[in-house]
């Protein structure tokens, strides 16, 4: 298989389907793209009993993006497995915030890399410590500096990340260690949620 992924054939086809999944507002990685691809390619040359090559012309974008954006849906049957799907970033605005400010959202997310971790929810994990990498560089980048500009994405997505731990906790009997250490944690997020959030809508003003 790894010749038909060099085809131009199947670069146009995975192009295609990239472009359908920002129209879903998903951003997913392009090696995930291509392997969900690979795998169709695969299942319908053998299926048809065709080559690789002439099953390609079977495959429809529209579809491939569908099944990708069903497998990333939070709510899907084993979505805490799937790394590759996030919410696309539409708008790219930055916003100015004082560097002090940021210390609170980037420990509650490391908060969350915990629980999520000791809860088999790696999806989060990855996502919760993705933001906390660009909190870091952001906060990192020139020290000397009292203000720090935060893309809106990474607030967004912080509020979502805060948001879902917290109800997971609460509803979803997530513990660290087994044991419900910290009844007032939840509470504690979704108070760092609100921070965030009330930071985002200063861009809006």
């Amino acid at each position: 298989m790894a010749d038909i992924k060099e085809t131009q054939a199947f670069k146009t086809l995975a192009a295609r389907t990239e472009a359908e999944l920002l129209t879903r507002r998903l951003d997913v990685v392009p090696a995930a793209v291509h392997d969900v691809l690979a795998h169709a390619v695969t299942t319908v040359a053998a299926h048809l009993d065709v080559q690789p090559r002439a099953a390609l012309r079977h495959i429809k974008p529209s579809v491939i993006a569908d099944r990708i954006a069903e497998a990333g849906d939070p709510a899907a049957e084993g979505a805490e497995d799937v790394h590759s799907v996030r919410p696309l970033r539409t708008d790219e605005r930055k916003l100015s915030v004082p560097r002090w400010l940021c210390s609170r959202p980037l420990m509650a997310l490391t908060q969350t890399v915990k629980y999520a971790c000791a809860n088999g929810d790696s999806r989060t994990v990855q996502h919760a410590a993705d933001l906390a990498y660009e909190l870091g560089v952001v906060i990192g980048t020139d020290p000397d500096q009292d203000r720090v500009e935060i893309p809106l994405g990474v607030l967004d997505e912080t509020t979502h990340i805060l948001e879902h731990v917290a109800d997971r906790i609460d509803t979803g009997g997530w513990s660290l260690h087994g044991a419900r250490t910290d009844t007032t944690f939840p509470a504690a997020l979704r108070r760092d949620a609100e921070l965030v959030r009330r930071m985002r809508a200063k861009a809006d003003i």
